[in-house]
C-alpha cells in the first residue's frame, strides 16, 4: 500500500499547491514524501500493520480534506504527524485489540514488563494532556525537542520547561504509584 511511489517527486510546497488545485499528482507527491514516515510511526504506536495502514490512509483521507487549511505555520510533515497522532489515538480507544497489543510482551520480556508498561499507561492517563503529549512525544515517538515544540503548538523553549515540568510529574507520580501499589520498581 504504501510503496505507490518510492521516491520524492517533488517539494512539499509544490505538491500543495498541485493537491489543492485538485491535481492528483500532488496528492501523490505528499504521500510520497511523507508516506513512509507516517506508516512507521503508526506501525511504533499501533504495532499492527493493518491498523497501521488503515491509520496511514485515515490521515491521509483527511489531511486531504482538510489542505486548504493548512497554514503553513509548521512543516507539512508535523501536521501530517498531529492528524496520524489523533487517528491512532482514535483507533486505539476503539479498538480493544490494539489497547491489548500495547501491552502484551514482545516474547522475551516477563510478566512485569508487562506490569510496568500498564502502570506507566496509568500515570500517562493521569497527566494533563500536554504533559502526556511532550513524554510521549520525545520518548515514545523519539521526536527531537524541536519537532515536538511544533506539534505541540509552543517554542521550543517552552517546549523544554514543558517537558521538565512533565518529567517531574512522571515521577511524583510514579513513586506515589509505586507505594500505593507496594512496590518500588524503576523505570
Amino acid at each position: 500500500m504504501l510503496s505507490l511511489v518510492s521516491k520524492k517527486m517533488m517539494n512539499d510546497s509544490e505538491a500543495i499547491k498541485l493537491a489543492l488545485q485538485g491535481r492528483e499528482d500532488g496528492f501523490r507527491g505528499i504521500f510520497a514524501n511523507h508516506g513512509d514516515f507516517l506508516f512507521t510511526h503508526a506501525l511504533r504506536f499501533l504495532k499492527s500493520r493493518e491498523l497501521a495502514e488503515d491509520a496511514v490512509q485515515e490521515t491521509m483521507a483527511a489531511a486531504f480534506r482538510s489542505l486548504a487549511a493548512f497554514r503553513g505555520d509548521a512543516r507539512l510533515r508535523t501536521w501530517l504527524y498531529r492528524i496520524l497522532r489523533n487517528n491512532c489515538l482514535r483507533l486505539i480507544s476503539k479498538n480493544p485489540a490494539a489497547q491489548q497489543m500495547l501491552v502484551e510482551p514482545s516474547g522475551n520480556g516477563s510478566e512485569n514488563k508487562v506490569e510496568q508498561r500498564l502502570d506507566v499507561a496509568e500515570i500517562l492517563d493521569r497527566m494533563p494532556e500536554r504533559d502526556r503529549s511532550i513524554l510521549l512525544l520525545t520518548y515514545w515517538d523519539e521526536l527531537s525537542l524541536k519537532e515536538a515544540a511544533e506539534i505541540l503548538d509552543i517554542s521550543e523553549n517552552n517546549a523544554k520547561i514543558v517537558l521538565f515540568r512533565a518529567r517531574k510529574r512522571f515521577a511524583e507520580l510514579w513513586q506515589s504509584h509505586g507505594r500505593k501499589e507496594g512496590n518500588a520498581n524503576e523505570v
